[in-house]
Parts: C-alpha cells; sequence; structure tokens
C-alpha cells in the first residue's frame, strides 16, 4: 500500500514532465511556374530547390513542448511559416501561413499549393488588355489620391506573401469597421465596395455599395447601392483617366504604379492630356 501511494505521484510528476509534440510547418509542395507557365527550375524555396518541373516539397516540421507548461497554457500554440522563394531575374516572394491555433496539429499535416506564378524582374503586361471586358474591385484613399484594384479571381491565385500584402491595404480601404485606425471613409460609411466592369469601347459599368454604421439612437441609415456608366481611358505613357459620375471621386488620371496578373495600384497625376491613346 505504501508502495501503490509512493508511485502515483510519482507517475503523475513523470507524465506531467513528459513531452507533447507540436507543429512548427505542415509539409509543403507545390509547383513554381513563370507567367507563361513555364516550369521555373533551381528555383531556391525553403531549404530546397525546385526540380526540372518546379515542383518542390518541403518537409513536415516538429518540435517538442513540456506537457505541465502546455497544460497551463490550456491552449494549442500559434502556427507562423515563412519560406523564402528566390531565384534569379525573379522578384522574390515567400510562401506565409499562420493559424493562431495551428501548432496542435496532429502529425502528419500536409499544404498543398496548386501552382504559384513567380514573376520575373522585367516583367511586361498589356494594360489594355488587363483592363478590357475584365471585372475588377476597386478602392481608394480618402483623397482619391492611390487607387487599389483587384482582378476577378485575384483569391483564387494569390498564394504567396506580396500579394496577401497588396489585397491587405486593399482591403484597408474598403472597411472602417476592422480597420477603423485608417480612417479612409466618409463620415458614418462603415464599408464601402466598388466594382467595375471594363468594356473594350473604353466604356463600362460601375457598382458600388455602401454600408453605414449603425448606432442605438433614432433610424439607422439602410444600405444603398449605386449603378452608374462610366469612361476610362489609357495613354501610350502608361496613365490611366477615369470619368466616372459622384460621388464616386476617382474622376481623375493615374500613373500605373505596380501591376500585376490581378493586381494594379494607381497613382494621380497631373497628366491630362488623353490625345495619344
Amino acid at each position: 500500500m505504501i508502495k501503490i501511494r509512493f508511485l502515483l505521484p510519482l507517475c503523475s510528476i513523470v507524465l506531467l514532465s513528459s513531452c507533447v509534440s507540436r507543429l512548427a510547418r505542415p509539409a509543403i509542395s507545390g509547383v513554381i511556374v513563370d507567367y507563361d507557365k513555364n516550369p521555373v527550375a533551381d528555383c531556391r524555396v525553403g531549404e530546397t530547390v525546385t526540380d526540372k518541373n518546379g515542383a518542390f516539397y518541403l518537409k513536415e516540421k516538429r518540435y517538442n513542448k513540456f506537457l505541465l507548461s502546455e497544460m497551463m497554457i490550456m491552449e494549442a500554440p500559434p502556427l507562423r511559416v515563412e519560406e523564402p522563394i528566390v531565384k534569379a531575374d525573379f522578384i522574390s516572394d515567400a510562401i506565409t501561413l499562420y493559424n493562431p491555433r495551428g501548432g496542435g496539429q496532429a502529425k502528419g499535416a500536409k499544404y498543398q499549393i496548386d501552382t504559384i506564378f513567380l514573376k520575373r524582374t522585367n516583367q511586361e503586361f498589356d494594360i489594355a488588355d488587363l483592363l478590357a471586358n475584365k471585372h475588377w474591385n476597386l478602392s481608394y484613399t480618402k483623397n482619391a489620391d492611390t487607387i487599389y484594384m483587384l482582378r476577378s479571381g485575384f483569391a483564387e491565385w494569390c498564394k504567396t506573401e506580396k500579394c496577401r500584402k497588396f489585397f491587405n491595404e486593399y482591403e484597408a480601404l474598403t472597411d472602417n469597421y476592422y480597420h477603423s485606425y485608417r480612417k479612409n471613409l466618409s463620415e458614418g460609411v462603415i464599408k464601402r465596395f466598388i466594382e467595375l466592369k471594363f468594356k473594350g469601347d473604353h466604356s463600362g459599368r460601375l457598382e458600388q455599395v455602401q454600408h453605414y454604421k449603425h448606432t442605438f439612437e433614432g433610424p439607422n441609415k439602410q444600405s444603398d447601392t449605386l449603378k452608374t456608366s462610366f469612361n476610362w481611358a489609357l495613354t501610350n505613357k502608361g496613365i490611366i483617366q477615369f470619368k466616372v459620375p459622384e460621388p464616386v471621386e476617382i474622376s481623375h488620371s493615374y500613373k500605373v504604379a505596380w501591376v500585376d496578373l490581378y493586381q494594379l495600384m494607381l497613382v494621380k497625376t497631373k497628366y491630362d492630356n488623353l490625345n495619344n491613346r
């Protein structure tokens, strides 16, 4: 009986001082191609490189934590992963993952990436082709001096850090609720979403939806939708001009400051001569 009483606390101490396995990185696999869908071989991804087909595989990584310390926290640890993508003559990028409780996943965790498109440093784009007959979502700063645009299909295409950072900039200009520190929208407006359909004849359709802040005092303003036509023009100097009815405030000329397959950033310019299209 004495031995049993002695062994029970000893077993408890051994149990609580034992280790639990935590996930540091799931196994990650995918394929990297250029914008012409050619495989990018010998591209550095984390600690490995792509093969001749552009394929890569990163092994699962795990670490051990004391069970007692984990029980005191009462929740699984976060999972943070950042694996650089580096190749000469291409713009560097990274695979990033974050899950606030992801460290608690069991052994065998996997993350399958279909295809990553890596942008060449000298990549060229036909802006007119990117715009014409395409749907784009648009947000702009309070003074309409900078515009962020995402083409339809962006969410499926974006799998790396650079495009996600661009999305964060776009989104912060659409939502004053989650991004209240920006205070970008007009007084009382809590969210604003703008979609543009560009036509090949330099006309287009615009739809803007605005949601308003609700209070407990008096009747609250309901969401409203604006549907209207607009015109656009593109010069041979990479200048885009919008002619949009109020209250949308982007009837200006803009220089293309950043372009990608599904992203455009435009900066307001004083250039207004649209004779050289």
